[in-house]
């Protein structure tokens, strides 16, 4: 649904689908641009996660890392069931 929302560079009114990215049709500047480096930061944010996630296996990894990055993987979700299943177990149990 479009809307209009007023250049706060220029002080036009301007069409605005409520996107980051929407510009103002008169000063080509952003409409919103809090929302814009908002977006950026949470792009990069999610970037930067998957660059530093233990068990994503890279194109680069040998045989060995990807073994072990399997294996880790398969480690940690069995500990974590066990976890929750242990968990489960007390809070049902405990009177």
């Amino acid at each position: 649904m479009k809307t209009e929302k007023k250049c706060s560079n220029c002080g036009e009114w301007t069409t605005w689908d409520k996107l980051p990215t929407d510009r103002c049709t008169h000063c080509n500047d952003l409409l919103d641009p809090r929302a814009h480096k908002e977006k950026e930061e949470r792009e990069e944010k999610e970037r930067l996660f998957k660059e530093n996630d233990f068990f994503r296996v890279r194109e680069d990894d040998s045989f060995l890392m990807v073994t072990v990055r399997k294996v880790g993987w398969i480690l940690h979700a069995v500990f974590a069931a066990i976890t929750w299943a242990f968990l489960w177990f007390v809070t049902t149990f405990s009177g």
